[in-house]
């Protein structure tokens, strides 16, 4: 809408500043469209300098026990971007952001999925250009209920948001396990898909020591037949 109105503006101080051939000059009509133009042009550029820019790396502590990464990319007044969090020990995971800064204002949003809990941070701060940071507020909700009021800092460390990586999440400890534990039984069922000829028993069969108890042939008794004594 900036781009219009100055288009228009101009238009008008060419039509007043050049009147048709016939017409008079006017030296007060063309001092005032001059001023006017100048009001708008004036008005407009303090509008888009009032909106700082936020399209940084930044460090934010407040939300986890370490420190969260975020980037934030900036389409005038609209701030959107991504965060992360990989701590030394425990779960890391990545959030999406989105916001928009009102003059030093700055709202913020962050979702994301830690221990497969859907978790969304809202935070609310002031930008302070001279330290480049920014101080607020944070209410965290998540399944359906607040899980954290508290104060947060951010503070920016880079200004190539081109340079920004997700963090990789490793899989759950309790999913590894329970893939270890299937891993361990396979063979056992495999084993039970064998013919039972194929398997292994933990019992002999004296059937088949049948032959050698009739005809004498082999020691079943450590005793040869016929010599028991009895």
């Amino acid at each position: 809408m900036k781009r219009p109105m100055i288009i228009l503006m101009l238009l008008v101080i060419i039509f007043t500043v050049c009147p048709s051939p016939g017409l008079p000059l006017n030296d007060s009509s063309n001092e005032t469209a001059l001023q006017t133009a100048s009001a708008v042009a004036f008005s407009n550029e303090s509008e888009s300098s009032s909106v700082p820019s936020l399209s940084y790396i930044w460090s934010v502590t407040g939300i986890e026990p370490d420190q969260v990464t975020m980037m934030l990319n900036q389409d005038g007044s609209d701030l959107y971007g991504q965060a992360k969090y990989e701590p030394d020990s425990g779960q890391a995971w990545n959030a999406v952001v989105i916001g928009f800064v009102e003059e030093d204002r700055v709202y913020l949003v962050l979702t994301a999925l830690k221990d497969t809990v859907q978790f969304s941070s809202r935070l609310k701060g002031t930008y302070d250009a001279a330290s480049g940071s920014i101080k607020g507020d944070i209410l965290q909700v998540s399944n359906g209920n607040i899980s954290l009021r508290s104060d947060f800092a951010a503070m920016w460390i880079n200004p190539d948001i081109s340079s920004y990586t997700s963090a990789r999440a490793e899989p759950r400890a309790e999913a590894s396990a329970l893939g270890q534990e299937k891993n361990a039984t396979l063979p056992q069922a495999k084993e039970s898909l064998l013919p039972a000829s194929s398997q292994k028993s933990r019992y002999h069969d004296v059937r088949e020591d049948a032959d050698r108890i009739l005809t004498g042939v082999g020691d079943i008794s450590q005793i040869p037949i016929g010599m028991s004594g009895l």
